[in-house]
């Protein structure tokens, strides 16, 4: 059985301190009926990858655990050909992460603006 994370086809997670940037290649599994992004879809990609940003920066003293997400879509897209997600930690606190990520498509159209806020819980 397949993981939510390989199942939404993430291509890549590169993290740095500061930031994150990811790429999801896009299919019938991201689709709403009609053939769009699933606004869904584009959610459970930026609180994974933001998640795994935040492990990264607390290299295994803390998890990060997603607390809340906001989203917003703004432009449509077709389940097909690749998203990338580009993201800014906002807030560094000693219990918490706000990281704010861009969705755009191919063209560097913004697709939605997400903000994830994950919880850090102590690792053991």
């Amino acid at each position: 059985m397949k993981s939510l994370v390989e199942q939404l086809a993430i291509e890549y997670v590169r993290c740095t301190e500061t930031g994150l940037e990811s790429r999801m290649k896009l299919g019938p599994f991201h689709a709403q009926p009609f053939g769009y992004l699933n606004g869904g879809a584009t959610i459970a990609f930026c609180e994974a990858i933001a998640g795994m940003a935040s492990n990264e920066i607390e290299r295994g003293e803390y998890l990060g655990v997603g607390q809340s997400v906001t989203a917003h879509h703004v432009r449509p897209k077709k389940a097909e050909g690749t998203v990338t997600a580009i993201g800014e930690l906002l807030h560094r606190g000693k219990r918490s992460h706000v990281w704010s990520i861009r969705v755009v498509d191919e063209e560097d159209r913004l697709i939605s603006q997400v903000t994830v806020v994950n919880a850090l819980i102590a690792a053991n």
